[in-house]
């Protein structure tokens, strides 16, 4: 049975064998022994990355370590795939909101986090396919 780790456009962590465009987290791990997924997210900083990294590994769900999430562009998740995409992001938030400075994430994700976890916006945090 396929692993509860991809983000859908919602927000939701759903059971599929496909990964996505990126991974993140939400801030350790949301997975037990048996990896399966008992939290929805562990804190409000939710980040997205590239999938390859300096030829780096991970085992998906290690025990004791954060929970890999994969997903596409815009599922709530704060880019740090490098500082020309987290620096994009910031600008184009700057813009969206009016805003005279540039945030960073930790202010971006005081706004964002409750939207994140809207229960009527996002009906099921934790659902399967």
């Amino acid at each position: 049975m396929p692993l509860q780790y991809r983000v859908d456009p919602f927000g939701n962590l759903i059971r599929t064998a496909a990964r996505g465009a990126m991974i993140g987290n939400r801030g350790g791990a949301l997975h037990n022994a048996g990896r399966e997924i008992v939290r929805s997210y562990k804190s409000r900083r939710w980040i997205a990355c590239v999938l390859e990294f300096r030829g780096r590994y991970r085992i998906v769900m290690s025990p004791n370590r954060y929970t890999e999430l994969f997903s596409s562009p815009g599922t709530g998740h704060v880019p740090s795939a490098g500082r020309e995409r987290y620096n994009a992001f910031r600008e184009a938030w700057r813009c969206q909101n009016k805003q005279t400075s540039l945030l960073f994430a930790d202010e971006m994700d005081l706004e964002l986090h409750p939207l994140r976890i809207d229960k009527e916006r996002i009906k099921s945090p934790i659902r399967q396919h």
